[in-house]
């Protein structure tokens, strides 16, 4: 922008001009770093493991939602630390697990599915198990990881 349009602007009109070049600057420069969200990949291996009622050894396992039918499971690698109020522990095991699956396919009006949680480089860092399919994954300094927990999901409604 000239000189001349910023006079035009005022005092208030170029504070605003730097403050939102500031805000596209930073946008900007934040896009360049290297990333440190990670994602989700969907996985019929890591379906099969629900299915089967596998757990994965060295993994913590913890639920969002209600604890009898959870809204999402996650298991994280035991060499990261989740970091969430949201995400409960509990103590998981096959016949507890078969239920919990059991009971979001039949409560929730999506079928759950499974999906590895992948870091910035593609590794696992943990297992996803839930009828939502995206969410937000962030890794941390000191191999933190935060899950962003999924939306309730809509309730199986009577014919």
């Amino acid at each position: 922008m000239s000189k001349r349009h910023l006079r035009r602007f005022g005092t208030i009109g170029r504070y605003l001009y730097l403050c939102i070049s500031l805000a596209l600057g930073a946008t900007f420069l934040d896009g360049c770093g290297p990333s440190s969200y990670g994602s989700l990949q969907y996985s019929p291996e890591a379906n099969q493991m629900f299915e089967n009622n596998q757990l994965i050894p060295n993994y913590t396992y913890y639920y969002s939602g209600f604890q009898r039918v959870p809204y999402g499971i996650i298991g994280i690698d035991n060499n990261y630390t989740l970091r969430s109020s949201i995400w409960k522990p509990f103590e998981l095991d096959p016949e507890v697990l078969k239920q919990l699956s059991y009971r979001m396919d039949q409560v929730y009006t999506l079928n759950p599915r499974a999906s590895w949680i992948l870091d910035q480089e593609g590794n696992r860092v943990g297992i996803w198990y839930s009828s939502q399919s995206a969410t937000k994954i962030r890794i941390e300094e000191n191999r933190q990881i935060v899950v962003l927990a999924p939306e309730p999901p809509d309730l199986r409604g009577i014919p």
